[in-house]
């Protein structure tokens, strides 16, 4: 039996035929439609590089589990990815506006609750983006630091020069979001560096890599983290497979810079989440086989920059892997997560779901993009980094968070859309 508030969704979009209504408000300011499904799924599979994550997360993954517990919980979250996606494609057929999440909550709830749950559910996904870019930034700036100290043995990394190393990342990502007609072009080169360079790396650990036993990588349960529960720790170790697949909304937010969205946008979501799972659950494996004198690396700051030196035997190797496919990578990666965040921005202030919402949703005639939203988006990723300046405890529990945030961000719409 269908509500009288669904009929009403129903009439206003025909999932059927796919039909939708062009804007949430007739007079809004469009964007240009710059995007095909390639270069989308380019931007999504980005987005989410998840290979490379499961690399950075190197040293948690041995504290909660080890490399048993990553292959089997990056399967298991590969699999309840793959489903989630499939319900936001589906509503991103009826619905391709760059509010994603928080447009689909405000057609598909009850009148009575529709204004309070889709700016909750627009406020959860932006605050889940905003740590995934400061997440991503903090990371480069942690890993340029250690290069440095690799080169210049006598350099100190401070708390000051990381988050200075942090702040550089940020600004300098506005510079690529500046230009809607380069995005594509951006996506397409990272869509590309982030596929071949997970080849070049699985090629390079596993013919120089000293190898582990089978027994070790699908057997060996580990717990260096201090917790006495198995279970807890078992449960914790999803964490690593979660981060890796984090950006799994990017494209829901630059749905309406794509052709013929209601069409192209799902494809590009199912065949960018493939790809994502297939090379995670990859990378989990060849972590397991191929992760050296993982005890060794653990005493170090940054354990998977010591893997990467030790396994090229060359710290000019060791360099130049990290430099283009971490550094570059999570650079490519904070530009996309802005431009995803700056769109949900601007989405949530046509509905007056952000303070001065009239500055916010206004675009920038010259470069086509809403400039204000992606200076608030810097501002806010800015003043989070200030947070690492004084507690890195109180940074990664914000991070944590934002997985939180981003997860119930997902389960409201497709909740509402499963029970229509």
């Amino acid at each position: 039996m269908v509500a009288d508030k669904d009929k009403e969704v129903i009439a206003s979009h025909d999932i059927r035929e796919g039909k939708t209504i062009e804007s949430t408000e007739p007079d809004h300011e469009v964007l240009h439609r710059v995007h095909n499904m390639w270069t989308a799924s380019a931007y999504q599979v980005l987005m989410m590089a998840s290979w490379t994550c499961n690399i950075v997360m190197y040293g948690t993954v041995f504290d909660l589990g080890g490399p048993m517990m990553l292959i089997y919980s990056t399967i298991i979250v590969c699999i309840g990815q793959c489903l989630l996606m499939s319900s936001l494609a589906e509503m991103c057929a009826v619905w391709p506006y760059s509010g994603g999440q928080q447009a689909f909550t405000k057609y598909l709830a009850p009148v009575r609750v529709r204004r309070f749950l889709s700016y909750l559910v627009g406020w959860l996904v932006l605050f889940g983006d905003l740590a995934s870019s400061a997440s991503c930034a903090m990371n480069n700036a942690q890993t340029i630091g250690a290069i440095i100290q690799l080169i210049h043995p006598e350099f100190q990394l401070t708390r000051w020069s990381t988050w200075l190393l942090y702040i550089a990342n940020i600004l300098l990502s506005v510079v690529f979001t500046f230009s809607q007609k380069h995005l594509p072009w951006i996506s397409a080169i990272g869509g590309g560096i982030t596929l071949v360079g997970g080849i070049a790396w699985a090629a390079s650990f596993l013919a120089l890599s000293p190898k582990q036993s089978a027994s070790f990588a699908f057997t060996r349960f580990l717990n260096n983290s201090g917790y006495t529960s198995s279970g807890w720790v078992g449960i914790m170790s999803f964490y690593s497979p979660l981060y890796a697949l984090y950006g799994t909304d990017g494209i829901l937010h630059i749905a309406e810079e794509m052709k013929d969205a209601h069409r192209t946008a799902p494809k590009a979501m199912i065949l960018s989440m493939v790809l994502s799972s297939i090379t995670s659950i990859a990378s989990a494996i060849i972590i397991g086989f191929c992760c050296g004198n993982w005890e060794d690396y653990m005493t170090t700051d940054i354990p998977y920059i010591s893997w990467f030196v030790d396994t090229l035997d060359s710290i000019a190797g060791g360099i130049a892997f990290l430099t283009i496919i971490i550094v570059l990578l999570n650079f490519l990666i904070v530009v996309g997560v802005n431009t995803a965040v700056s769109r949900l921005a601007w989405g949530m202030a046509r509905d007056n779901a952000l303070p001065f919402s009239r500055i916010f949703v206004k675009i920038n005639p010259t470069v086509q993009t809403p400039l204000n939203a992606i200076f608030l988006a810097v501002f806010i990723e800015m003043a989070l980094g200030l947070i690492a300046f004084g507690s890195d405890y109180a940074f990664e529990a914000i991070i944590s968070f934002g997985q939180v945030a981003l997860q119930i961000g997902f389960l409201i719409p497709v909740l509402m859309f499963e029970n229509l």
